[in-house]
């Protein structure tokens, strides 16, 4: 067509610059509380120590990764669950395992559901095989955290997933057995916790800062806070909560805050897991490397002969450039599902449908969005 002009459709700049501008307003408002902080970390400063020396082990290390979103047919969803798992250090080399599920679910996708489950059954299975003497490991890491959170949703879920989220949780009771018997710590990275206990337990509320970003604030490289265990952790909920200056504050959306907090915990750690709510640690260290990296947050099952300081003098000089221990980057990274293999899968699922059942191939692989294209 001539005389024809090009007409660009989207977002007017001016509009993205006023937003942005808002929200590094909030940002600052929100995190710039330097005395506040100054004086917590006063507080806490005969708690926090170093590291002082590094402690060589051979590390195992699982993760899992799932479909997001799954492949969406006509005849359900098809998700694919990668699970990988890495024995590294000095004196052990083991080749990394990636192993690959695939699951079909006809009315609900429950693919995250499944990649938990996996996940501490490929656990479970390096810490027997350790008992039996088939494999040798110091310590295990897992890429989040040691107490399943599924169930402190359970209302939500469907009786099947209801189903897979009690497995779970007694598969995750059984690593903690057997790392007992086996003398093997467990090390769970957090990487995307946005809790705000540190804050809350201290007698500040409102401040809007997660404890990753405030203990990064706080703790020098090399340097380490133990919050405690989650059982100390929940009676210090309570005690808040029952205090009489807690009750008399006009901060209803912190003090409502506050109070599901506490829920959330009475229902993980004193429906849940209750026998280990003393055992599983709640602590934070600054990594040496890389420059300005943030503080790590884990959680911690320490064993007999590996102290909360032993752990630490063993997993702080494995951090990487991430900021995070090499063993769990390196698992993330083998675990995570490219669209190569999404395409792989369904073009295989397809093709053995029409082997069968070539009508209906044509009928139940049709994909739910086209604009999506596997």
């Amino acid at each position: 067509m001539e005389n024809s002009e090009e007409i660009y459709v989207g977002v007017a700049p001016e509009i993205i610059y006023t937003q942005i501008a808002r929200v590094i307003e909030e940002i600052i408002e929100s995190t710039n509380r330097y005395r506040e902080i100054e004086e917590l970390k006063k507080k806490l400063v005969p708690h926090i120590k170093g590291i002082h020396r590094s402690i060589d082990t051979c590390s195992y290390a699982v993760d899992s990764s799932y479909s997001v979103p799954p492949i969406e047919i006509a005849g359900g969803y098809i998700g694919i669950i990668q699970v990988a798992e890495i024995i590294v250090g000095n004196k052990c080399n083991n080749p990394p395992v990636v192993k690959a599920y695939v699951e079909y679910h006809p009315m609900r996708d429950i693919t995250s559901v499944k990649a938990r489950l996996h996940e501490r059954n490929h656990l479970n299975q390096a810490l027997e095989r350790k008992r039996n003497n088939e494999l040798f490991f110091d310590i295990a890491f897992i890429d989040g955290e040691i107490l399943y959170r599924g169930g402190v949703d359970k209302e939500s879920l469907t009786n099947e997933e209801r189903k897979i989220v009690n497995q779970t949780i007694d598969k995750t009771k059984t690593a903690l057995e057997l790392a007992k018997e086996t003398d093997t710590p467990i090390i769970g990275v957090l990487k995307r916790s946005y809790s705000r206990d540190i804050s809350a337990l201290h007698g500040l509320i409102d401040l809007n800062i997660n404890d990753r970003l405030l203990m990064t604030m706080i703790l020098e490289p090399g340097q380490f806070y133990v919050q405690g265990t989650y059982g100390e952790i929940y009676e210090k909920y309570r005690a808040v909560l029952r205090d009489k200056d807690f009750a008399v504050q006009e901060d209803p959306e912190n003090m409502s805050r506050i109070r599901r907090r506490f829920e959330w915990l009475d229902t993980l750690v004193q429906q849940y897991f209750s026998r280990y709510r003393e055992d599983i640690l709640v602590a934070y260290y600054k990594p040496w490397t890389p420059p300005g990296a943030l503080a790590v947050k884990l959680e911690i099952y320490p064993t007999k002969s590996w102290n909360i300081e032993k752990i630490l003098s063993a997993v702080i000089p494995q951090t990487g450039s991430t900021g995070f221990p090499v063993p769990v980057d390196y698992v993330d990274n083998l675990s995570s599902i490219s669209l190569d293999t999404k395409r792989l899968v369904y073009n295989l699922v397809k093709s053995m449908i029409s082997h069968k059942s070539p009508q209906l191939a044509e009928l139940v692989t049709k994909l739910m969005n086209p604009q999506k294209p596997i």
